[in-house]
């Protein structure tokens, strides 16, 4: 009987560790599959969130491109009409007029309202250069090189290989406006003695790279700091392109963009 009670207990005893044992690893699984479902629930949300920035971002490009357009339009045909009359008509004053004193007047003025006739136009295809939508990104990117070594300031090289293609409009308006932001921050910051432009075409890809030797920066610290870097990565994305960028200060900048459309 004695032998009976003790076997007994020690069958008790080992169910009941069974028991604890088996107690023990479902909690550890169930915490371990919250955990997982609390991840997962993280996750969806901060793609979310991401989802829904990068709509916005979207939203936010697609109405500043709309305004550009809209302004562009109203400096080419509204305002450069204008000025073009008012130019015409200080023309017959400079023929009909007999004081030389007025002669040269109008003359001086004519030759502010020629200055301010290109400035319109420059900016009028810095907003929209009317040679993307037709020709494509290869020779809006050869315009804005044209229009900058006018200046008689720098020269900018640029230089294109494989056969060009055409992309949806919107995509090669985002990496237009990647590259003219790019170039002009040079202009702006950098003091370069010359500026390269490289875009190669092949099949559905495009890689455009960017380089200067320029006073460059501690990328770092712009990433930590500047808005224009964060924007550029952004405009990238949003047409699913990769940017990147390297610059070391006193050795010029190079920016690289690849798509795959």
């Amino acid at each position: 009987m004695p032998e009976t009670g003790i076997t007994d207990i020690t069958t008790v005893y080992y169910i009941g560790s069974l028991g604890m044992i088996i107690l023990a690893v479902a909690i550890f699984f169930f915490f371990v599959a919250y955990q997982k479902r609390l991840l997962k629930k993280e996750l969806e949300l901060t793609k979310v969130k991401s989802d829904q920035q990068e709509e916005i971002l979207r939203n936010t490009i697609s109405a500043q491109e709309k305004e550009r357009k809209r302004i562009a339009r109203d400096l080419h045909d509204e305002v450069g009409a204008m000025l073009s009359v008012v130019k015409l008509n200080v023309g017959q004053i400079e023929k009909k007029s007999e004081s030389e004193k007025a002669k040269t007047l109008a003359g001086e003025t004519k030759s502010y309202l020629d200055e301010v006739i290109t400035q319109v136009r420059r900016i009028s295809r810095d907003l929209l250069p009317p040679s993307l939508e037709k020709l494509g990104l290869s020779f809006a990117i050869q315009e804005l090189v044209n229009w900058i070594n006018k200046s008689g300031k720098i020269e900018i090289e640029y230089w294109s290989t494989g056969e060009p293609v055409r992309f949806e409009i919107k995509k090669e308006l985002a990496v237009f406006r990647i590259v003219q932001e790019i170039v002009n921050n040079a202009l702006k910051h950098a003091e370069p003695s010359r500026i390269q432009i490289k875009t190669r075409f092949l099949n559905s890809s495009l890689a455009v790279s960017i380089s200067d030797d320029g006073k460059g920066f501690d990328l770092n610290e712009k990433l930590e700091t500047g808005l224009g870097l964060k924007n550029l990565e952004s405009r990238s994305g949003t047409i699913g392109a990769k940017f990147k960028m390297r610059s070391i200060p006193g050795k010029g900048t190079l920016a690289i963009i690849f798509a795959n459309f």
